[in-house]
């Protein structure tokens, strides 16, 4: 049968299309892989969807370097610039885009003069073009002089509505905690100050956001106005003079690291790490909706029930750039220290806007990855910072990872890149002894084990989020899943019984 299209049909069509949310730009892998021991920072999508964040370098043991990259959409590096002065040890925290045209970033940080016997921190803003050239530079002495310790935790910077900046950061020294609020304008003048001591101040700034009317500030913080025994993480309204109006308290449990973000309804979304205090004590990667009286409206817990599997939640685990694909993620099998000597995953979540959980998926399982940063991107999928380290191959030295997965990897199939594979299933302990677990969100799938001659030794259905499937019986030796979805082979792999 022929179809054919008359003027207002075509119309139609062309305006279908151009309104969709979901531009493919493709998927990536970047890895940042110097022969220096390499950290991640916070990476954003400027507005002509380049990607621009921090990278730093550790050239001795007591230098690091910090460098300034751009990736253009295909992950490839068109522009980089390390950020020192010769008299001077410059650290970069955070930046945003603050200029569309033409682009222009604002870039903070702390920075101290390397010929001082005693260290006097200062906190630095400079705004620079599009090819990192700078259009002005700021010093500011925010501390009090009784405070020398560095101690900063995720200083944040807020691009204000009308114009100018809001910068908020936490001095963390033992027994003595502030908390810093400063009012720049567009040229990086001073217009406010404020600091906050001890029970006001909080341990740590995690977030900096309007409120829903955008008629103050919401500082999210952890241990300020602390009510003991229910809860540690607080959400402060400061209002545009900087006073403390109100404070109200995430659920307990769900207080360090947390990231948050508004919704275009005005209702308060965030994510982070949260702490099951019930016996058997563990943690799940959470998000939470409150809505504009901080009435919890809704809850999702990823990574969860996995009691004895630890989780990390970086230093930005949440964001969206749909409303209704909201990501949240963490480390998955973290553990404490730097040299970790056990494979580890990357869990990512997608979520819609009531928080339903949509998708679940897996990056690493090859070598240890701690996860820090992730990034909503206009094509609607996500941009990750972590941080790689093989220890079977690396001498203790790290890698970047600057991971992009598209709309159609957090949504179905297998994607396998070159460097890293993107995964629907991950099944461990790996080797196991008496069990294994089959984690992945995929609905009426099972799992099938053949051994080495390709015989099928069992098959499983996957009842939920998590199934345990007892090996006790099985020979020791190694053993091949399969990973089915009605009838169709999504991911197979092995996995060694001892």
């Amino acid at each position: 049968m022929l179809y054919t299209f008359d003027k207002s049909s075509m119309i139609f069509l062309l305006v279908l299309i151009c309104s969709m949310e979901l531009i493919a730009q493709g998927s990536f892998i970047t890895k940042f892989n110097s022969q220096s021991d390499e950290s991640d920072g916070l990476f954003i999508q400027n507005t002509i969807d380049e990607y621009v964040g921090i990278i730093t370098k550790r050239t001795s043991d007591t230098h690091r370097d910090y460098y300034l990259y751009k990736l253009n959409i295909y992950g490839d590096t068109v522009l980089n610039r390390t950020f020192s002065r010769s008299d001077t040890i410059i650290t970069i925290h955070y930046l945003v885009q603050c200029n569309t045209n033409p682009i222009e970033y604002l870039i903070t940080g702390r920075a101290y003069r390397s010929d001082e016997s005693e260290m006097q921190y200062f906190s630095f803003f400079t705004k620079i073009d599009e090819e990192f050239n700078p259009v002005w530079e700021k010093f500011y002495r925010l501390r009090p002089d009784d405070v020398v310790a560095s101690g900063e935790y995720l200083p944040q910077l807020l691009q204000k509505e009308n114009e100018g900046y809001l910068f908020a950061t936490n001095i963390n020294y033992p027994g003595d905690h502030r908390l810093i609020l400063f009012d720049l304008s567009e040229r990086g003048d001073s217009l406010q100050y404020k600091m906050y001591e001890g029970d006001s101040a909080g341990i740590y700034l995690m977030s900096l956001t309007y409120n829903h009317d955008s008629s103050a500030y919401l500082i999210h913080t952890y241990r300020a106005h602390v009510l003991q025994f229910e809860s540690e993480g607080q959400c402060i309204t400061v209002d545009f003079d900087f006073n403390q109006t109100e404070v109200q308290y995430y659920p307990r449990w769900f207080d360090d690291g947390l990231t948050a973000k508004l919704l275009p309804d005005g209702s308060l979304v965030t994510g982070g790490l949260y702490e099951f205090a019930e016996p058997p004590p563990y943690s799940v990667m959470a998000a939470f909706k409150h809505d504009t009286n901080f009435n919890l409206m809704a809850e999702c817990y990823v990574s969860n029930p996995d009691v004895d599997i630890r989780k990390d939640n970086g230093s930005k685990s949440l964001d969206y750039y749909y409303p209704n694909s909201i990501f949240v993620a963490g480390t998955f099998d973290y553990d404490v220290g730097i040299w970790i000597q056990h494979p580890s995953w990357i869990v990512i979540g997608k979520m819609d806007s009531d928080l339903n959980l949509l998708t679940e998926k897996y990056i690493g399982g090859d070598a240890y990855y701690h996860f820090n940063t992730i990034t909503a991107t206009s094509d609607g999928g996500a941009l990750i910072t972590t941080n790689r380290y093989d220890y079977n191959t690396q001498g203790y030295e790290h890698d970047v990872y600057i991971i992009k997965l598209d709309s159609l990897d957090l949504l179905v199939g297998n994607t396998e890149h070159h460097l890293v594979q993107i995964a629907d299933v991950i099944v461990y302990p790996n080797p196991a002894s008496s069990y294994i677990y089959v984690r992945t969100s995929l609905k009426e799938a099972n799992i099938v084990i053949y051994d080495l001659t390709g015989n099928e030794i069992r098959s499983s259905t996957i009842t939920g989020l998590i199934t345990k499937i007892e090996i006790n019986e099985l020979p020791s030796g190694t053993y091949i899943w399969h990973i089915y979805q009605q009838s169709k082979l999504i991911e197979t792999g092995k996995f060694i019984k001892t």
